[in-house]
């Protein structure tokens, strides 16, 4: 087989790594240390730190980058003429629709056919964890995610809030909430059906993530209800942050056309809050916003 150079990527099949020559190059031993590794984790990217180092001390591996669902992992540096070899891998339920993942893996040089073997056996005893290991992440993203917007679920809220409750006591940091209610949008769904009210909640959280940092996080509880933390946060900050995200609604097509506008209460951490009583301040300075007149923010 013919690896090519950056400038042209050979897509090909694990099955098309090895030689005809059915002789292991590694031995037992050999492989069952690997494997042995391998099973050592299910987080991915440990996963894959882990398989890089082995593969780059037996073969001429300078990065490898695993791409799947929506997330792009890569170890190692890719030299200016690498030569790269992408292998598909399809984990998932056998009944259910597979799901894809790609495997690039960067070669400082064109492999000889025995070193082919070898990336083919140490391949296939990766193969077997990566699968677990993605359809694992897989499953975990359907207890934490909101299907429709793609955007975190309550369960993810209450494990996000406690590590950051945890965290913000012991380094005695603060962080914000925001609680997000969408003014009318019962009309929507009442006019024009469920579908298009659908389409206003996916715009709506492309809204939260076009409006936070990397570092904030913004979840869907259901309905019409959306919340947000924002790390290292003051009232103040609390503020800009769900003005833009009002303004953002104010300008947006769908919501003009509509007549929908967000509602928000806020708080931010002090110590000694819980979970609980966090969330009842700012849920109830959202209250205080809707029975206000609606498009409001109140902080409390």
């Amino acid at each position: 087989m013919e690896v090519s150079t950056m400038a042209h990527e050979t897509q090909t099949n694990a099955s098309l790594l090895s030689n005809e020559n059915d002789i292991a190059v590694l031995t037992m031993a050999e492989s069952a240390h690997i494997m042995r590794a391998m099973l050592s984790s299910i987080d991915l990217e440990e996963l894959i730190n882990d398989y890089f180092i082995i593969l780059a001390d037996k073969l001429p591996c300078c990065s490898l980058k695993l791409s799947f669902a929506d997330k792009v992992l890569k170890t190692g540096k890719s030299k200016s003429r690498s030569r790269i070899m992408k292998i598909s891998i399809y984990y998932g339920h056998p009944f259910g629709t597979p799901q894809h993942a790609q495997l690039a893996y960067s070669f400082a040089k064109v492999l000889t056919p025995v070193q082919r073997k070898l990336l083919s056996e140490i391949h296939g005893i990766f193969a077997m964890s990566l699968r677990h290991a993605l359809e694992y992440y897989r499953i975990s993203q359907l207890a934490t995610k909101d299907m429709l917007t793609g955007l975190d679920n309550r369960n993810s809220f209450s494990e996000s809030i406690s590590k950051l409750i945890s965290i913000s006591t012991r380094n005695a940091d603060t962080f914000g909430l925001l609680v997000f209610d969408l003014d009318n949008f019962k009309s929507v769904n009442d006019r024009f059906g469920h579908q298009e009210g659908d389409l206003v909640l996916i715009a709506f959280a492309e809204v939260l993530r076009q409006s936070l940092r990397d570092s904030d996080y913004a979840f869907r509880f259901g309905g019409d209800e959306f919340c947000c933390l924002l790390i290292d946060s003051d009232p103040k900050a609390n503020e800009r942050v769900a003005k833009r995200i009002t303004k953002a609604i104010h300008n947006h097509p769908l919501f003009m056309q509509h007549g929908v506008s967000s509602s928000v209460g806020a708080t931010s951490f002090i110590d000694g809050d819980s979970c609980e009583s966090i969330f009842q301040r700012a849920d109830t300075a959202l209250y205080r916003a809707k029975e206000a007149g609606k498009n409001l923010f109140i902080a409390a």
